[in-house]
């Protein structure tokens, strides 16, 4: 019992321990997407091959009403991360991103990557080791020249295949995918139940977005018909949708006090004209009147101050003089990333789990980001790819269990 009051405390201690400082200059985003697009308009480029540019016809379908929103498409048919000797996508992704500037990237690849890869004299079979390691560095400076521009990327996973031996190809593409996207900082979305019928397997007709049965594969097995791409789109468009309000609600934070405070808050460099003083009539009202001095008290030597205390901020909306909250020192620090010492700090967009115990305790975890630097200690850490949960959760391995423990069938028991 002892043991487990330790732990609980030592989670709500870890809860509330301040965040260790950052290198100055440290932006402070917490949204994926950044919250101030230039021109207050978001432009999502559209990079693939066939599969890619038929996506892209169904995101512009449904992005269509929105006018802040634009959705370019620079999808190459016939493309991939294979037979770079016809289409170097490294090559053209940095075009890409250097004549115009996006805020997000949707990428869909692998409708023709499923042959071997030609590396020096050696030919290098689909699914083996070699052809992954491959691939996936190839995948991997891909993702890293978007993150690298800033660019929120939504890789979009492969859906299951008519032939087995193409699901089983998709599925080898999904996990580099998948992998590659959880390192780099690139959100991975899975296609791949969406398509499948009641048995998890491949359907060429099921519901489109009115909940009607049509039909949603091409002839091939592989692309999609409109109805499927717009069905498609739809698992990228709640993602993209989700994100876009958090980047929308950083901008605006109600009762912040003043446009200076919020300014501050938000990193904006806004000047703004002088504050007035509010008017003599609601100075007065918001004056407490002194109290009566009872008998054998003495009477208050000072009057009361009829401008504002500490903790309110003068305002005026048009012809309304409006008091509100002021933001201490403490807590603006806190909002704009910055510890005690006035070093910035992150403010990563961590996970929180809460969980009620017994005696009005509460047991509280937080799941982080990679790059999350509140999970740093003075301890040295395990590459990524050495952690466990990257092993059972990414790779799908299973770790060896230790002596005595309910999963050890070691025989003869120890």
């Amino acid at each position: 019992m002892l043991a487990f009051a330790i732990f609980v405390l030592s989670l709500l201690w870890s809860s509330l321990a301040p965040t260790p400082a950052l290198a100055q200059g440290v932006e402070f985003q917490r949204s994926y997407i950044e919250p101030f697009p230039k021109g207050d308009r978001y432009r999502v480029v559209v990079l693939g091959d066939s599969l890619g540019d038929g996506l892209w016809s169904g995101l512009y379908r449904a992005f269509e009403e929105d006018t802040n929103l634009e959705v370019v498409n620079h999808s190459k048919p016939s493309s991939g991360f294979v037979r770079i000797d016809n289409y170097d996508w490294s090559n053209a992704v940095d075009d890409v991103l250097k004549d115009e500037t996006y805020q997000i990237a949707v990428v869909m690849f692998g409708a023709n990557d499923d042959q071997a890869i030609r590396s020096g004299k050696e030919l290098l079979k689909p699914g083996t080791d070699a052809w992954r390691d491959v691939y996936g560095q190839r995948v991997e400076a891909f993702i890293k020249k978007l993150r690298a521009k800033g660019v929120a990327v939504y890789w979009v996973g492969l859906p299951v295949m008519r032939s087995p031996d193409q699901s089983e190809d998709a599925e080898t593409m999904n996990e580099v995918y998948r992998e590659k996207s959880f390192i780099n900082g690139a959100k991975f979305i899975d296609t791949w139940s969406g398509f499948t019928d009641e048995s998890g397997r491949y359907s060429a007709y099921g519901p489109d977005m009115s909940g009607q049965v049509r039909r949603l594969r091409a002839d091939d097995g592989v692309l999609f018909t409109p109805r499927g791409y717009l069905k498609l789109a739809h698992s990228v468009e709640k993602e993209v949708r989700r994100d876009l309000s958090l980047a929308k609600l950083e901008r605006n934070i109600p009762l912040a006090g003043s446009e200076d405070e919020q300014a501050k808050v938000m990193g904006r460099l806004v000047t703004t004209a002088t504050t007035p003083a509010p008017s003599e009539k609601m100075a007065k009202a918001l004056t407490p009147e002194p109290a009566e001095p009872q008998e054998g008290e003495a009477a208050a030597t000072e009057p009361q101050s009829s401008e504002p205390s500490a903790s309110q901020d003068q305002n005026k909306v048009g012809e309304v003089d409006v008091i509100r909250p002021a933001i201490s020192a403490t807590t603006l620090e806190a909002a704009q990333g910055l510890t005690p010492q006035g070093a910035a700090a992150s403010l990563p967009d961590n996970e929180n789990i809460a969980s009620d115990l017994a005696d009005g305790l509460t047991a509280l975890a937080s799941i982080s980001l990679v790059n999350d630097p509140s999970v740093a200690s003075s301890k040295p850490r395990l590459p990524l790819t050495q952690r466990p949960y990257y092993k059972v959760l990414i790779k799908g391995e299973q770790l060896k269990p230790k002596a005595g423990r309910a999963d050890d069938f070691a025989w003869p028991r120890s």
